[in-house]
């Protein structure tokens, strides 16, 4: 386990002497290394590098009859080790389903933050060339946008093409 997760380097490191992202992953490896039927992660990969979030990910996944509790702010860590997600804000639960249903029904769309100088014409460049951008918020100098039709649709042209057009009127 200590190989899959990377941390072999650093077997004679006392524990209060590794990284944040280090403490991490030796705190999950003690927590599966028992193979628990029943597991409860609060943020697990928080501070953790890209390849070793992968393998802590593979990790968890090979766990046969277990059932994990989760907490995450990442909705990419939930998709990947959950069969079924619940959803709170302010803790109360809102919505629950399996990743494909949360996806289909809640994660359609874009949102976009736009800090506007307060004498620019930002928002007649918005309204004249992203016209499928409809604002939604407007706090001081940020504009909260969304974009709720298909994002690969014609008048859209794709999500690299309204960054190009962000771009441009900047």
């Amino acid at each position: 386990m200590l190989s899959t997760l990377d941390l072999a380097p650093f077997a004679k490191t006392v524990a209060k002497d590794l990284s944040g992202g280090n403490k991490r992953k030796l705190v999950c490896a003690m927590s599966l290394i028992g193979c628990p039927k029943l597991e409860f992660l609060d943020e697990p990969t928080t501070g953790v590098d890209p390849v070793s979030r992968r393998s802590l990910f593979k990790l968890m996944k090979q766990l046969e009859n277990a059932s994990m509790i989760l907490t995450t702010h990442r909705m990419d860590e939930a998709e990947s080790l959950c069969d079924k997600l619940v959803i709170m804000i302010n803790g109360r639960f809102v919505c629950y389903g399996s990743p494909g249903y949360l996806k289909s029904n809640y994660g359609q769309g874009y949102t976009i933050t736009i800090k506007n100088n307060p004498d620019s014409s930002g928002e007649t460049y918005i309204a004249q060339y992203l016209p499928f951008m409809t604002k939604v918020d407007h706090v001081g100098v940020e504009m909260t946008y969304e974009i709720k039709v298909d994002i690969n649709s014609p008048n859209v042209g794709g999500l690299s093409n309204v960054f190009n057009l962000l771009c441009s009127g900047k």
